[in-house]
């Protein structure tokens, strides 16, 4: 990691600026049922742990954390638990005031994407996964369009990896949902605009329908 924020050392209780793409490291021990609680300010965040051996390391990501309400959870793993900075965010830990009780967002988050990597299908998981940011409680939504929302900060590599896909097979999908007027990316801001309905409509037409059991 290149980043000047990288293996900072978080505080029990700090508000820490990001820039985008900055990665930041949070106190765990192995020994230790730690709490946290992880309040996004603003900006857009992906938790995720590191597992390093002596050959390798090898990242895997937990949750996708729009600005909004204060989530806690617990960690005691010999992984490495990180933040990286999706868009420039501001983060605050352990507010003050406020009770350390897991709300089971992180339990939620891992389940619901282990799911999205289910299907055989890519373009399916990659559906699975747009919906799933598409629910996201989020402070930024805009009530103008209640069936749109509006993601950035994900590179074609970085969705690869959250469903279990190539960056090409990626981009090759992104441009046929564009086509069918699924989704709306803006090239100057990398944003990419969602229409959930059509989404959703799109996914039960290919994937929803009564498949034949195998003998």
């Amino acid at each position: 990691m290149a980043q000047a924020e990288k293996n900072q050392t978080t505080l029990m209780t700090s508000v820490i600026a990001l820039k985008k793409s900055s990665q930041h490291r949070i106190i765990t021990s192995d020994n230790e049922n730690r709490r946290f609680q992880l309040k996004i300010i603003d900006g857009f965040i992906r938790l995720y742990c590191v597992n390093e051996n002596e050959n390798s390391s090898n990242e895997s990501t937990l949750a996708l954390i729009h600005a909004g309400r204060t989530h806690s959870f617990a960690w005691n793993n010999h992984r490495r638990l990180m933040i990286e900075a999706l868009e420039p965010s501001r983060v605050e830990f352990n507010p003050r005031g406020q009770p350390v009780e897991s709300n089971h967002f992180l339990e939620n988050w891992i389940l619901n994407l282990y799911e999205i990597k289910q299907p055989a299908d890519s373009l399916e998981r990659l559906m699975k996964l747009l919906l799933l940011l598409a629910s996201a409680d989020r402070s930024d939504r805009d009530e103008r369009f209640p069936d749109q929302t509006t993601v950035s900060g994900l590179s074609h590599r970085r969705i690869g990896e959250i469903i279990s896909s190539t960056r090409p097979t990626v981009s090759r999908h992104l441009s046929w949902m564009q086509r069918q007027r699924l989704i709306d990316v803006d090239a100057a801001t990398k944003t990419m605009r969602i229409d959930i309905l059509r989404l959703r409509a799109k996914q039960n037409e290919l994937f929803n329908q009564p498949r034949p059991h195998l003998h």
